[in-house]
């Protein structure tokens, strides 16, 4: 029962966050709620766990749990992954203009800043 207790108070927490980002970021803050009342439901009904299990020809309900918790896992490193090689072609970007301004005599903002300073 206390462990109940404490994963449900957990899985309110994520799902508070999760709530919080829903502007941001609508589709993963919904799947993050969605997975958290699943959650909630698995912690407070664990024989469903195995029922579902069954149902989709998983032997036992701790097994379908595991199966899911490495699923979402490999779906948030991907969308990871994804989100640093979006940010690294968007500085790769950004260094490339500033070198072309650079060498084309023209102010890039670290210049012009120390432009400003000395007067």
């Amino acid at each position: 029962m206390i462990a109940q207790v404490v994963f449900t108070v957990l899985l309110i927490a994520v799902m508070l966050v999760a709530f919080a980002q829903l502007s941001r970021i609508p589709l993963v803050g919904g799947v993050v709620i969605c997975v958290a009342l699943f959650g909630a439901y698995i912690v407070w009904m664990p024989d469903q766990a195995t029922y579902l299990a069954n149902l989709i020809g998983i032997g036992r309900g701790a097994d379908l749990v595991l199966y899911v918790w490495v699923l979402i896992s490999c779906a948030i490193l991907l969308l990871l992954y994804l989100n640093l090689r979006e940010q690294l072609q968007l500085i790769t970007a950004l260094a490339r203009r500033m070198a072309l301004a650079d060498a084309a005599g023209g102010e890039t903002p670290r210049s012009a800043r120390q432009n400003t300073q000395a007067k």
